[in-house]
């Protein structure tokens, strides 16, 4: 019988972020050593057995056993390295699709996958006209690059002159219709190198200006883990992923998914048996995967753009804060997670905590 501690594995994780921070407390049940690439003062570069900057890729790669990361947006050649190097898991073409807008929808289209209408332009003169001609001036364009967190995102309604300035620009854009959907929801899978497959049972979200403000579940529908599941095989992914989608008039639509780790699957850290982080490290490394039950409804409340958190937050939520140096608009710095009896005790908790964290209301 192989030992853990006999088979200590060292992960590199490309980027230093809270995702990674999690990543890392969730992986020292095991005997794995983490270097991180980032900079020092970044979370997960606070607690990794070893920082490693942006350039120093090359020398943290070689000495891993396996790569992966906690963002997909990081440094493109230490991707494309690790990827060389026969190390990165995920692996790169999960990562391709994420990097223009336009790949991504199109392998939705070819894989039977179900997706909003949309289309592919050249250029912003390209992406009104089709606004106009195909949406009656009623959409959302997307810039093909670069994009998350709602940023790169124009929500037109009937407006285009207040948005005439993309008329100029230069780049390629998704331009897709307006869904007027019933609530948003996401999932959180994952799928081992044998391709076996689990997933959490879905949540319901809540966005404002495309960034996660709380979410809460679950959510009980299989459908969800069923496209989950077409997509992580189609893709030959191995570890976790998160899976956006809209749910109008009981279709479900995938928004978009994210290639790691996920803000939506915060709540697995307190709610489930095996939290999101420790199941991507069990696929990346040939674990067994855990069990994917949760042990009580739960949720998650972002703390966002400010350190003002009261102490009276405690009494209704387990806080995480990331120890980022700077506070900022919009910025993550923590998360508050919720358990409870049922769906409306943790939306309960939630509207307290919400109204504890931001007082004069939630500014983005």
């Amino acid at each position: 019988m192989k030992s853990l501690i006999q088979n200590s594995i060292k992960i590199g994780i490309l980027g230093g972020g809270q995702l990674g921070w999690m990543m890392i407390l969730e992986g020292r049940k095991y005997p794995f050593k983490f270097y991180v690439m980032d900079e020092p003062d970044a979370p997960a570069c606070k607690i990794a057995d070893k920082c490693y900057s942006p350039e120093e890729y090359k020398q943290m790669i070689d000495q891993s056993d396996i790569v992966t990361f906690e963002f997909e947006h990081v440094k493109e050649e230490a991707l494309q390295y690790a990827e060389e190097q026969g190390k990165l898991l995920p692996r790169l073409n999960t990562v391709e699709l994420k990097r223009e807008r336009w790949k991504e929808k199109i392998f939705y289209k070819d894989h039977g996958l179900p997706t909003p209408r949309f289309y592919v332009v050249n250029d912003g003169e390209e992406a009104l006209k089709i606004l106009k001609d195909e949406f009656n001036n009623i959409g959302v364009l997307k810039q093909s690059k670069g994009g998350y967190d709602g940023k790169g995102q124009y929500f037109i309604k009937g407006d285009p002159e207040k948005y005439s300035f993309i008329k100029d620009m230069k780049c390629k854009f998704v331009v897709e219709e307006f869904v007027n959907f019933d609530y948003e929801a996401s999932i959180i899978a994952v799928r081992d190198k044998n391709g076996n497959f689990k997933a959490y049972p879905p949540t319901y979200n809540y966005n404002e200006k495309g960034i996660l403000v709380y979410n809460y579940g679950p959510l009980k529908d299989n459908r969800f883990a069923e496209i989950a599941k077409r997509l992580m095989d189609s893709l030959e992914y191995i570890g976790t992923i998160g899976i956006e989608f809209f749910v109008r008039n009981g279709e479900i639509l995938i928004n978009e998914f994210a290639p790691r780790v996920h803000n939506t699957g915060h709540y697995t850290l307190d709610s489930a048996f095996i939290s999101q982080f420790e199941q991507h490290l069990r696929a990346i490394t040939g674990l067994e995967l855990g069990n994917t039950d949760l042990l009580s409804y739960g949720g998650m409340v972002n703390i966002l753009g400010t350190d003002k958190v009261p102490f009276e937050v405690i009494k209704y939520g387990k806080v995480y804060w990331y120890g980022k140096s700077e506070v900022r608009k919009r910025r993550k710095m923590g998360h508050v997670n919720v358990i409870g009896e049922n769906l409306e005790d943790v939306k309960q908790k939630i509207d307290i905590i919400m109204k504890l964290i931001y007082p004069q209301g939630l500014d983005l």
